[in-house]
């Protein structure tokens, strides 16, 4: 065999058994899932919107709930009841929400409306009102 051909076979054994080592996960750990999880949390982190800042600082407990009672007696309550009970609309006490349960779901649902009959409301109250709104229908709900 040529001198250039050995070489080259004995360094592609010598480069395959360096990434055997580098990535089994029985030598150092490494594994696909686990780099799959840490960009996707560093993605999270990165995407923060508004509303996840809110509920995980923990200002929704309190702030806003009554400038979004009011909106909400005034905008909400002919279709969703005065004690979010419903009506016209769905009632908002839960468990379950068809559009999801979290604080920026209800942010979402509010401005963008829904498939199922509720009418979009972002320009109608801006994105400051919604967000009130938003607060206060879920304070109520997980009380």
């Amino acid at each position: 065999m040529p001198a250039g051909m050995t070489v080259l076979f004995l360094g592609l054994i010598v480069l395959g058994l360096c990434y055997l080592y580098l990535f089994s996960p029985q030598t150092t750990g490494w594994t696909q899932s686990a780099q799959y999880e840490r960009r996707m949390e560093a993605f999270k982190q990165n995407v923060a919107t508004p509303e996840t800042k809110e509920a995980a600082s923990g200002m929704s407990e309190g702030a806003g709930v009554e400038q979004g009672s009011t909106i909400y007696k005034t905008d909400c309550a002919m279709c969703h009841g005065e004690n979010l009970e419903g009506g016209i609309g769905p009632a908002l006490t839960g468990p379950k929400f068809i559009y999801g349960g979290t604080l920026a779901d209800h942010v979402r649902a509010i401005s963008d409306g829904t498939p199922n009959g509720m009418p979009a409301f972002g320009k109608q109250l801006g994105a400051e009102k919604v967000r009130a709104v938003a607060r206060y229908v879920f304070v109520r709900r997980n009380k």
